[in-house]
């Protein structure tokens, strides 16, 4: 019992960093954000991205279409793109919960 108390501090320490942002690179919108088949992390949001269905998704939620302005073809995106396909990640119904 005395060695889990001593652990939760630390475990706590490891789940309070921050995942490391993808590659970047400069483009004519600004700057723009490598995506890459599975975890996707910018700014402090992550989703999952999956390239041959064109999904994205979040832990406990359902998978989510890839918004429709978002052009995803060149493997970048812009801060605005992926701002909006985190939000359409966030927005789909939690697994489990939904239309009937």
């Amino acid at each position: 019992m005395i060695n889990l108390l001593r652990s939760i501090p630390v475990l706590l320490l490891l789940a309070a960093c921050a995942m490391p942002d993808n590659p970047t690179q400069s483009g004519n919108g600004g700057t723009e954000i490598q995506l890459e088949t599975g975890r996707n992390c910018w700014a402090n949001r992550c989703f999952s991205y999956d390239s041959a269905r064109q999904m994205v998704s979040l832990p406990g939620k359902n998978p989510a279409r890839v918004p429709g302005a978002v052009n995803t073809q060149k493997g970048f995106v812009t801060e605005t793109e992926f701002a909006a396909m985190f939000n359409a990640a966030a927005m789909s119904y939690a697994n489990g919960v939904g239309r009937r």
